[in-house]
């Protein structure tokens, strides 16, 4: 029966596989996958499947495998291969610090300018070694102070040219955009875009929270709060209503019982303005006095006066930490800002649309199979963004004959040891073994990467689980840990 059941599968069309030296191994997938797929978990969904080798692309096994499906996060290795395959492993974002005007005595009569190129990680404090915000503040003030300015009739200016003025992508949902996994990209961006807010959970559940502030500080935003107190051990159930265009914040959602404080972190709606405010509040600490206020300001810059001279040129950690991170913690700011960069570079162009045309075009010419390659932005944030496991895994392949490709590698989580993965298949030959990018949002599961056969070969592998019964999403994470685990023993 379960010979029968492989041959039926195989000609309608919806799984192959190759035979191997181990082909009781691949059956043994096929029957998990041919179970699952047939379970009460899928009566209305779909999964897809593709394990491929990465030497010669040979299918060795795959389900519905040229079905565009939403991939959440598994779409953040196609924008990490090819931000390092464009730009190279050591490449560093620079963010400038720069006056225009004349410096007389100690009077700078022109403007500073914080001017970024799309570093995502500017002030962030992931990276040992790197400064965080208020550092980096602090190091900015003390540059014009060593400049010998101590009076600026001018103003502080934030310079985001760099990129388009279209932050977040018309495909993301309105309820993601205020909160932190929502953060728009901008050319100039400051503390992964970000912010804590602070609370006190009620004495019982239903209980009204109490607002304590944020951190950093923002007092040009207002914030209406709605959030009440949840059961113990609840966890983050809020909502942070905001937009990059509006300065009004609405919380709504619950916070468990039991805390004497509680945070959870927003999106900063224009991080430029809130920059020209800190560095603003940094100056005067260092006793520089500013003449003019600071405007408001949403990434325009006024026009110079003169040529503008450097005070101070940052620089980024290499870009493969940056994906290190990006793939280890699946940080959407850090995909998307990729994506952003490989359609400027490419094609001159950084809004999100044509950067993901530009994506598709430079794995296109590289021969890898981009039909029903449907995406809407660099993270998998976007419900409407779709791809098949077949797109995944010919570009996964094609990564893998490039020069940058062990840094690829390396960038992805090890399944039972690091990242998104490190408590999944503990115990199992998949631990250690895999390397695998995570991905959810709602209605959606998903899983791709590399694994290596009992051979030794390389293989590159996707798994989509779509629209499978509500409620069952940890059922479903387990058995395709499983399938990736019966992937290892092929």
């Amino acid at each position: 029966m379960k010979f029968i059941l492989t041959i039926l599968f195989s000609l309608w069309g919806c799984a192959s596989f190759a035979q191997s030296p181990d082909s009781l191994s691949i059956s043994n997938l096929s029957d998990a996958v041919l179970e699952l797929q047939n379970s009460e978990l899928f009566r209305n969904g779909t999964l897809a499947v593709s394990l491929t080798t990465v030497k010669d692309g040979k299918n060795v096994f795959s389900v519905n495998p040229e079905l565009s499906l939403p991939s959440a996060s598994t779409l953040k290795l196609i924008s990490t291969a090819t931000v390092l395959s464009i730009f190279g492993s050591d490449y560093r974002f620079r963010t400038f610090l720069e006056h225009d005007g004349v410096v007389r005595k100690d009077t700078l009569y022109g403007n500073v300018y914080i001017r970024g190129t799309g570093d995502p990680s500017l002030g962030s404090d992931r990276f040992k070694g790197y400064p965080n915000y208020t550092t980096l503040l602090t190091r900015w003030a003390q540059a014009v102070s060593k400049a010998g300015i101590k009076v600026i009739k001018g103003k502080i200016l934030a310079d985001a040219s760099f990129f388009d003025k279209k932050p977040v992508a018309d495909s993301w949902i309105y309820a993601d955009l205020g909160n932190y996994y929502g953060a728009g990209v901008y050319g100039l961006n400051f503390n992964e875009n970000q912010y804590k807010v602070k609370f006190k959970p009620g004495v019982e559940v239903g209980d009204p929270v109490t607002y304590l502030g944020t951190e950093p500080a923002l007092p040009y935003l207002a914030f209406q709060n709605q959030v009440l107190t949840g059961e113990k051990g609840s966890g983050d159930k809020t909502i942070l209503y905001g937009n990059p265009l509006s300065s009004n914040v609405v919380m709504t959602g619950t916070i468990p019982l039991g805390f004497t404080t509680y945070s959870v972190k927003g999106s900063i709606p224009d991080p430029g303005f809130f920059l020209n405010q800190a560095l603003k509040e940094a100056m005067s600490s260092t006793q520089i006095v500013l003449i003019e206020p600071v405007p408001l300001l949403t990434g325009d810059v006024v026009a110079s006066v003169g040529e503008r001279k450097v005070l101070d040129e940052y620089k980024s950690p290499p870009l493969q930490e940056l994906c290190l991170q990006t793939n280890l913690w699946s940080i959407n700011l850090y995909a998307d800002s990729f994506l952003k960069q490989i359609g400027k570079r490419l094609s001159g162009n950084s809004e999100f649309d044509a950067s993901v045309t530009a994506l598709a075009n430079y794995w296109s010419l590289k021969n890898a199979d981009v039909r029903g390659f449907f995406i809407k932005d660099g993270s998998g944030l976007s419900p409407s963004g779709s791809l098949t496991v077949h797109n995944l895994t010919t570009i996964l392949n094609t990564a893998g004959k490039g020069s940058d490709f062990d840094s690829f590698y390396k960038t992805i989580a090890v399944m039972g040891q690091s990242g998104t993965v490190r408590n999944l298949g503990k115990g199992t030959i998949a631990a250690g073994n895999i390397r695998a990018k995570s991905g959810s949002i709602e209605g959606t599961r998903a899983f791709a990467g590399y694994v290596t056969s009992k051979s030794g070969a390389l293989m590159s592998f996707a798994i989509i689980a779509n629209k499978y019964q509500p409620g069952s999403q940890r059922i479903v994470s387990d058995e395709l840990v499983r399938l990736m685990t019966l992937m290892a023993e092929i």
